[in-house]
This record gives C-alpha cells, sequence and structure tokens, in this order.
C-alpha cells in the first residue's frame, strides 16, 4: 500500500494554558483519545497516522488510544514559540526516511479540538480532489462586519473598515471565516514549500460552533464538558 496522507497528531507536554491539557481526562478519556478514536471511524484511505509528542508518557498514552508514536520529538521542535510548520517537517522527513518517499498530503489535527467529527476528515479529503485543493481547512463563521472590527491606535478603537457606516445587524453582514484549529489538509510538497497551511488554492471547510471548539484555557474546558453534558457531543 502507498501511503498518500500522513496524518500528524501533536500532543507536547509542557502546556502553560492549562497543564498536561492533551491528556487531561475528558468524559473519562484522555484529550488526545477523542482525536484518536476520530481518525479511527474514519478510515481515511491509504493513510498513516503518527503522534508526535515529546513525552514518554503521552507516546504510552497515545499506543493505548491506537495511535502509532515511531519516535519522540526532539526537545528543539517541542519548545513554546515552535510552529507547526516546523513540526510537520520534522514528521515529514521522519516518513521520507522510513518510507523512501513523500506522502501526497500531510493532515494536523491536534488534540485540542476533540469534537470534530470523522465525516469532517473525510470531507476533507474528498475536497481535495473534487475541487483540485492545494489545501483544506477547518473553519468557523464569523458574523461581524470590518466596520465592528478594529485595530487599538493611541488607546482608540479605529475600525478595520471606515469606508462605510458600522455594520450591527447580522442580517447586514456577511459573515467572515477565520481558522478553528480543528483540521489542516495540505498538499506535502506545497506545505514544504510554501511553510503553510496557506497555499493559493486554498478551500474552507465549514464547522459548526461544537465542532469549532478549541480547548486552551479553563473556561474552554468547562465549555467542553457543557457540551457533553448537554448531550451536543
Amino acid at each position: 500500500m502507498t501511503i498518500r496522507v500522513l496524518i500528524v497528531v501533536p500532543a507536547r507536554s509542557g502546556s502553560k494554558g492549562l497543564a498536561d491539557k492533551n491528556i487531561k481526562l475528558l468524559a473519562g478519556r484522555p484529550l488526545l483519545e477523542w482525536t484518536a478514536a476520530s481518525i479511527a471511524q474514519a478510515a481515511i484511505p491509504d493513510s498513516f497516522t503518527i503522534l508526535s509528542t515529546d513525552s514518554e508518557e503521552y507516546a504510552i498514552l497515545g499506543r493505548q488510544a491506537g495511535l502509532c508514536v515511531p519516535f519522540l520529538r526532539p526537545a528543539v521542535y517541542a519548545g513554546d514559540n515552535v510552529a507547526a510548520v516546523s513540526v510537520l517537517e520534522h514528521a515529514v522527513a521522519w516518513f521520507v526516511d522510513h518510507y523512501g518517499y513523500q506522502p501526497d498530503f500531510t493532515m494536523w489535527l491536534q488534540p485540542t479540538s476533540p469534537f470534530r467529527s470523522p465525516a469532517i476528515l473525510r470531507q476533507a479529503v474528498a475536497i481535495t480532489s473534487d475541487r483540485e485543493a492545494d489545501s483544506v481547512i477547518g473553519c468557523k463563521e464569523i458574523h461581524r462586519d470590518l466596520t465592528t472590527l478594529f485595530n487599538l491606535e493611541g488607546g482608540f478603537m479605529v475600525p478595520l473598515n471606515t469606508d462605510k457606516p458600522t455594520q450591527t445587524s447580522r442580517q447586514q453582514t456577511e459573515p467572515l471565516l477565520t481558522p478553528n484549529g480543528a483540521m489542516y489538509l495540505c498538499r506535502t510538497d506545497h506545505l514544504l514549500t510554501f511553510k503553510s497551511f496557506y497555499p493559493p488554492k486554498t478551500v474552507p471547510l465549514i464547522m459548526d460552533t461544537v465542532q469549532s471548539l478549541d480547548i486552551d484555557t479553563e473556561e474552554d474546558w468547562a465549555i467542553a464538558e457543557a457540551f457533553i453534558k448537554q448531550g451536543l457531543v
């Protein structure tokens, strides 16, 4: 089998916002296990998943969740300021060294987005074929106008768009899109060339509020638990 899609689940230790969030128990399951389960259920053809972590404890939990952990990420790729693309470059380099070729696509799935559905993962891969996309990014809608988004200049709010009156009504605005952090899929050669998830032909994949939740704080964690309690997951 030729592996076309390399799926990378990043889970470094040492999180400062929410300590050890990647292995913190959510509804009795380590957070990274939610992503592992989604990948397994998606069953993307010709794919291979690895957990990229710097922690042996995380590696053990990852293997228990069904993830392959072929290496421990070197410290140079595990700092607070290390870019996601650098971590992916390291993972792709391992893959090429191990298999002798480069995967067509690389997918990045953060454990902090536990509620993305398996269908989203399959849909992202399908879009690359149906629309000949170079990249597919999980996004959420922001129902705001540029007249109600502001820079701070000299302590005062200055709208990004001053060419028209402030648009505060939802009905007056076309929704903006922003990446939600839940899913990135990019042609590997473009990822390495542009060093970005956003090459020229990037397609958004719109996800709802629940699937778009990205857990970084105690407040986010409480929201996740509330979603589960309310049966929204």
